[in-house]
């Protein structure tokens, strides 16, 4: 029979790792926060900044779909052709997480 680890209690390692994390993330929306009026509003760097989200969204979401091998591609591809025909972000969402989930059951990984 499998044991089943003890979630009960926390090392004091794992309650350290999860305090530094949530203040280096509040740290990150502190600083972003008190840094937005210091940032170009008009201009070039402006319009790179306005752009960064989604290339760095896109730099993490190419790469897993590549990997996923051709569902994962089937799925990214619908989720950009759903995005384009209704505007709707969580349509989009939807349409490639699904396909991508049927695709898995009856096709495999």
């Amino acid at each position: 029979m499998t044991q089943f680890p003890d979630l009960t209690s926390f090392s004091f390692e794992a309650v350290l790792t999860i305090l530094g994390m949530a203040a280096v993330t509040y740290g990150m929306r502190l600083g972003g926060l008190l840094m937005a009026d210091r940032l170009p509003q008009h201009g070039r760097w402006a319009h790179v900044l306005e752009r960064l989200p989604g290339a760095v969204l896109i730099s993490v979401w190419v790469p897993s779909a590549l990997s996923a091998g051709a569902i994962g591609i089937a799925g990214a591809a619908a989720t950009v052709i759903t995005m384009a025909v209704a505007r709707n972000l969580f349509a989009a969402m939807a349409v490639g997480m699904v396909l991508v989930g049927v695709g898995r059951y009856f096709i495999g990984n």
